[in-house]
């Protein structure tokens, strides 16, 4: 840890330049009134929240939302494919974080993350995207290690009389990277009382280009639609809605695998409303889905001797309660929250008929949580925010079953082992608010967290690359006896915020036991079945140590006249404690800072982002270093009348070849890019939505 403090000393002092050459201004009332401020910041006392707003979002060129994540501080994502953006923050990815979408908590249906939570909102039904930022308190879901990250669609709320108003926005989006469009439509009918409301939207582009070439295949095709009925009486809300989302043929050059269809249904019911006092919330959530992908659809097979074709659904079912009244000079809010998954996975070969892999089957998570949480109210001068949980977690699998005589043995082993495990955790969250001036905030926080294993990393009996998304080429396979994860994290916050400027800077440090690794398989029959498949060095996922610890923040200034400048700045630094090693996929120091001018209807902003050189890899998983760069990004807004809005813009101005250290590795022979080369970012693109509403 010591030898990297350089890199945490540079990113504060980098931070403290900002602060002093903000100046002595005074704090407005309602800071994100100003219209220096970019983001929104949510400060309710007891956590602060970042949110990225609609027209702010309307500002990009590339079609899946996850890349958003890429404007918070500390956040990142990693990109699998043109639709398969896992969210990262703060080193932790994939399973880690608890992803929310429109209240559910989505649990992908692909064995590799093929479907990760933040595609199941195309980015022109997308709303907003909200961070808990530092440490997510314990009643923002189940198992929050990671933080939580919370998702919403575009939304339209009931009318203001009893007369019926029939209220809309429609959105159309196109790409010159990869020929891409989409389009998108929510509307509404609806009075004091009642709201029906439906979504559209569909999308599709071909492959992307690269300066030097194209990358294949990572065309992508995806429709989504839903409606809803909303009840509103007094202090009483309910709502109930219906999504589906269906993805065609789809690229994923990382993976070993490309999408052919992924369906997902999604029922949702909420209610929320004030009993005597007492603010009550509740939600029932279901999903079903189907999954199918391949390796020769779209890409030519490595080895025509073995097409595989690979099967999965998955059916999840959830329920959150809780009830909060006011309680000893506080808030004190209890809560009960649960799901159930089921997965099922199998592989076939489209020449062979008698070729079966059941890798998955009925394997089942279940989790049970309690919680109680007290915070002070929020004029106080002091702040304190306590939270506990408890999750009961329980998973198992059913038998599994090959037709491959060299894997009977790891299936016999498996199925004649103790599948159930039941695991009892407990998290605690205790955060520390100061209100030092008008414009200055305080806050220390220190956490526990906890995590089960997921079904990948304690069913995965074959050795495959099975792994929720890891996407290194390794081959994996699980262990039934994991532990849970144990995170002990602490964080320490600033808020500075004056009428023209703003500077939020967080440190944290996070040092997390029994960490879930691959490492080296040793098991003799492992390596004869994983050498005889093509990979001679398999991994075992094990209980490993682990730290990570950082500094991010985000900044703006109100210059003279409609200028204004601001950006963020995040580094992570992810450790093993147990050897002498780095942890995967972690992103190096990175930030961006954007000049704006904004008058009338009239917006335009050049953007500067860039990356540090990525020199602290994994070994284990064989990474490969990426070099620094930087990009320069122009985009512009222009209010048409009262009800248009075109929003356009070129990115990657310079044209410039670039890798991102969080993609990944290409799978695809035969290509413009090497096999098991970096994949290239896209070469420049110009992109323009159009918005209209009524």
């Amino acid at each position: 840890m010591i030898r990297d403090a350089r890199y945490l000393v540079a990113a504060c002092a980098l931070l403290g330049t900002v602060a002093a050459a903000s100046g002595a201004q005074e704090a407005p009332q309602d800071k994100t009134q100003d219209p220096a401020f970019r983001e929104e910041v949510v400060v309710t006392g007891e956590e602060e929240r970042f949110r990225l707003r609609l027209d702010e979002l309307a500002l990009g060129a590339l079609a899946d939302s996850a890349e958003f994540l890429k404007r918070v501080p500390g956040a990142n994502v990693n990109r699998n494919g043109p639709l398969a953006g896992i969210a990262q923050y703060r080193g932790l990815f994939g399973d880690r974080l608890n992803v929310v979408v429109d209240g559910v908590p989505m649990a992908p249906v692909c064995p590799n993350h093929m479907d990760p939570p933040l595609g199941y909102i195309p980015l022109l039904q997308l709303e907003s995207i909200e961070v808990h930022r530092g440490i997510a308190p314990v009643s923002s879901g189940l198992e929050t290690l990671g933080g939580t990250i919370i998702a919403r669609s575009r939304s339209l709320d009931f009318g203001a009389g009893e007369e019926w108003e029939f209220r809309g926005t429609l959105a159309a989006f196109y790409g010159s990277v990869n020929d891409g469009r989409s389009a998108g439509l929510a509307a509404s009918l609806a009075n004091a009382r009642h709201l029906f409301h439906a979504t559209g939207a569909g999308e599709e582009g071909g492959d992307a280009d690269f300066p030097g070439g194209t990358v294949v295949p990572s065309r992508y095709k995806r429709t989504h639609y839903g409606a809803g009925y909303g009840f509103k009486l007094e202090d009483h809300r309910l709502n109930f809605a219906f999504r589906r989302d269906q993805v065609g043929k789809t690229g994923s050059p990382s993976l070993p695998m490309d999408t052919l269809f992924h369906d997902v249904s999604i029922l949702n019911a909420e209610y929320d409303g004030v009993w005597s006092g007492k603010k009550l919330e509740a939600a029932l959530y279901h999903s079903t889905g189907e999954h199918e992908m391949d390796n020769f659809s779209l890409r030519p097979p490595m080895d025509p001797a073995k097409k595989r074709i690979s099967a999965a659904d998955n059916r999840l079912v959830g329920y959150r309660l809780s009830v909060g009244l006011a309680s000893w000079r506080g808030w004190l809010e209890l809560g009960a929250d649960g799901n159930r998954t089921r997965h099922d996975a199998v592989i076939r070969d489209p020449d062979n008929a008698m070729f079966l892999v059941v890798n998955f089957r009925d394997s089942t998570r279940e989790r049970y949580g309690l919680y109680g949480e007290w915070r002070t109210l929020t004029e106080r001068k002091w702040g304190v925010q306590a939270g506990l949980r408890y999750n009961l977690v329980r998973t198992h699998s059913g038998p599994v079953s090959t037709s491959m005589g060299m894997a009977q043995v790891l299936a016999d082993g498996f199925n004649g082992a103790d599948r159930s495990r039941t695991d009892h955790n407990v998290d605690w969250v205790f955060s520390l608010w100061r209100f030092v001036t008008k414009r200055l905030v305080w806050s220390a926080e220190a956490a526990r967290k906890t995590r089960s294993p997921s079904h990948q990393e304690r069913y995965l009996w074959l050795p495959l690359q099975s792994t929720g998304g890891l996407a290194d080429g390794n081959t994996y396979v699980g262990d039934v006896e994991l532990d849970p994860e144990v995170s002990h994290e602490a964080n320490v916050g600033l808020e500075w915020g004056g009428k023209r400027a703003y500077v939020h800077p967080h440190v944290f440090y996070r040092r997390v036991d029994d960490y879930i690794q691959g490492t080296p398989a040793s098991d003799a029959s492992v390596v004869m079945v994983s050498t005889m498949m093509g990979d001679p060095t398999p991994l075992r996922f094990r209980n490993v140590e682990a730290e990570l610890y950082g500094v991010d923040a985000d900044w703006n200034v109100a210059l003279y006249g409609n200028w204004s400048v601001g950006g963020v700045v995040s580094y992570v630094r992810g450790e093993r404690r147990d050897v002498d090693d780095d942890l995967y996929r972690i992103a190096p120091l990175n930030g961006s800072a954007a000049v704006r001018w904004e008058k009338g209807k009239w917006l335009a902003m050049a953007e500067g982002e860039f990356y540090a050189r990525q020199c602290k890899v994994s070994a284990t998983n064989g990474e490969v270093e990426t070099s620094g760069y930087g990009l320069l990004n122009l985009r512009g807004r222009f209010r048409v009348s009262d009800v248009m809005t075109l929003t356009a813009g070129v990115e990657n101005v310079a044209d410039k070849k670039h890798y991102d250290h969080l993609g990944g590795y290409n799978r695809v022979k035969g290509g413009d890019v090497g096999l098991g080369k970096r994949l290239p970012r896209p070469e420049r693109r110009a992109f323009a939505t159009l918005n209209v509403w009524w």
